[in-house]
């Protein structure tokens, strides 16, 4: 009998090292499968081989690790007409500690071809503002000659009026939206479980909602600078439901932020 339950033991001690060996070999394979992806810079496969990863070895620090930096890296290529939001993305990839140096390498020449493409359009933006220039200076002195001639034949009063209500309504909108979006970042402030001092908030107003990251305020330390603190996370606040979302780096899609 004892021999009986021995050969058991031994039995299932062997399946289950057999199977805890699979796993192992299995998990292996998706981590190389990950690596060579992001060396052919096939970030899609590459998020999706660490995902599996996962699979084999749930929580595994490494695959999670790789799977985050993967995932900022592909959600900053998403974002690359938007610089300041690609900026703060390719830092999370840059700064990941024991991250991939391939994606490292990868996310500086982003940010470097996203600061050309920033100052190329601070230039054309400065060009275009002095044709501008030149063009609003001729059609003030239009305006004025128009206003010579209808000062004979219209009363003083009524174009001053006519621009006043118009300032008037335009401040009155301008008060409105920042304190819609006031509100909006105190919620969002809320559902990520802190204060409004003890956090950077940087917001996008993007329409239909508003896009925010959130960093930790540290103050007196390297973390108090914006680029440096951090990241709390990405969140969108929708203005017409109130409902918050954050961005979930393992998914790269935005869930629902519930009390």
């Amino acid at each position: 009998m004892k021999k009986t339950l021995l050969a058991l033991f031994i039995i299932v001690v062997l399946v289950l090292g057999g199977c805890a060996n699979q796993e192992d070999k299995a998990y292996d394979q998706e981590m190389e499968k990950g690596q060579a992806a992001l060396v052919s810079k096939d970030y899609d496969a590459a998020a999706s081989a660490f995902k599996k990863a996962l699979t084999h070895k749930e929580k595994d620090h490494q695959a999670t690790l790789l799977l985050a930096q993967t995932n900022n890296f592909i959600h900053a290529k998403r974002s690359i007409n938007q610089p300041a939001q690609t900026k703060k993305l390719l830092n999370l990839v840059i700064n990941q500690e024991k991250g991939s140096a391939v994606l490292k390498k990868d996310a500086i020449a982003l940010k470097k071809q996203v600061v050309t493409m920033r100052e190329g359009s601070v230039t054309t933006a400065s060009a275009a503002s002095s044709s501008m220039s030149s063009s609003e200076a001729f059609s003030e002195e239009s305006s004025s000659s128009a206003v010579n001639y209808s000062d004979e034949t219209a009363p003083p009063s009524a174009a001053p009026s006519s621009s006043g209500s118009k300032a008037s309504r335009s401040s009155s909108s301008t008060t409105e939206v920042q304190a819609q979006q006031k509100e909006a970042e105190l919620a969002v402030i809320q559902a990520a479980g802190y204060s409004p001092n003890k956090v950077y908030i940087d917001t996008r107003d993007d329409g239909a909602y508003y896009s925010m990251e959130l960093r930790e305020n540290h103050k007196n330390d390297s973390a108090a600078d914006s680029d440096t603190a951090p990241s709390i996370g990405f969140f969108r606040y929708y203005k017409n439901s109130g409902k918050v979302m954050q961005l979930d780096v393992l998914s790269n899609k935005y869930k629902e932020v519930k009390d």
